[in-house]
C-alpha cells in the first residue's frame, strides 16, 4: 500500500478548500444587513414618536406665531409643513401678507418637503402676491407649479389662476398660451374643462380637438332609381 511523504501530504494541505475566506466574509454582510434594517426601523419609529409629539403641539398652538413655533421645534417633520401652511393661511386672512410670504417661502425653499405640500404652499404664495399687488411675481408662483404637469394636483388651478391674471390685464395672447398649455392636462379637472370654455368664447380656432368625442356617422348618398 502506497503512503504519501511529507511532499504529498503537503500537496493534499495545500489543496484543501479554506472554507473561513466564503463564510466569514458572508457572516459580516448578514451582521451589516441585519444591522442596518434594526436602525432603519429605529429611525423610523423614533420619527413616528416625534410626528405624534409635533402634532400634539400644533393642535395646541391657535396663533400664527403659535404655529411657526411648532415648525420651528419639529423642523425635520410633516407637522412643521403643516404648521407653516396654517400659519401662513392665518396671516393672509389678517393681511399679514409679509408673514405670510415667508412662512410659504419656507416650506417652498425645504428640499424635505413633500412634493405636494410644497406646491400647496407655492399656490398660497401666488395668491399673496397676488392680493398685494405683485401679479407679476405671482404668475410665476402659479406656473412654478403650472409647469409640473400631470405631476402635480394644483397644476390645472395654477395655470387657470396664471390665466386669470392676464384676462384682468387684457392680455389676450398670454392668456391663450397658458390656456393652450393647461388644456393638456387631465380633461376630467374642473380647471381644465373651464379652460376650453374659455378657449371657446376668446378663440375658438385655437380649441383642441376632443380625442375622447364621438366620431361622426358617415352619410352616404343614395343614388336616385
Amino acid at each position: 500500500m502506497a503512503t504519501l511523504d511529507l511532499d504529498d501530504a503537503n500537496i493534499v494541505e495545500g489543496d484543501t478548500f479554506n472554507w473561513r475566506l466564503v463564510v466569514y466574509p458572508l457572516v459580516v454582510a448578514v451582521v451589516l444587513v441585519l444591522g442596518g434594517v434594526v436602525y432603519y426601523l429605529y429611525l423610523q419609529n423614533q420619527r413616528g414618536e416625534l410626528e405624534i409629539t409635533a402634532r400634539q403641539d400644533l393642535l395646541q398652538a391657535k396663533t400664527p406665531e403659535a404655529l411657526v413655533a411648532v415648525a420651528d421645534k419639529y423642523p425635520a417633520t410633516e407637522q412643521a409643513t403643516l404648521a407653516l401652511l396654517s400659519a401662513a393661511g392665518d396671516s393672509s386672512t389678517k393681511k399679514d401678507y409679509a408673514a405670510a410670504i415667508r412662512d410659504y417661502q419656507r416650506i417652498i425653499d425645504n428640499p424635505g418637503s413633500d412634493p405636494q405640500l410644497r406646491d400647496s404652499a407655492q399656490m398660497g404664495l401666488g395668491s399673496v402676491l397676488e392680493e398685494s399687488g405683485k401679479a407679476d411675481e405671482a404668475i410665476s408662483a402659479y406656473l412654478a407649479v403650472a409647469k409640473r404637469g400631470n405631476d402635480s394636483a394644483y397644476a390645472p388651478a395654477a395655470y387657470y389662476a396664471a390665466a386669470s391674471i392676464y384676462r384682468q390685464r387684457g392680455d389676450k395672447s398670454k392668456e391663450i398660451s397658458v390656456l393652450l398649455e393647461e388644456v393638456t392636462l387631465d380633461s376630467q379637472s374642473t380647471f381644465v374643462r373651464a379652460a376650453k370654455e374659455r378657449l371657446g368664447q376668446i378663440s375658438p380656432a385655437a380649441v383642441p380637438p376632443n380625442p375622447n368625442a364621438p366620431l361622426p356617422t358617415p352619410q352616404f348618398n343614395t343614388p336616385s332609381p
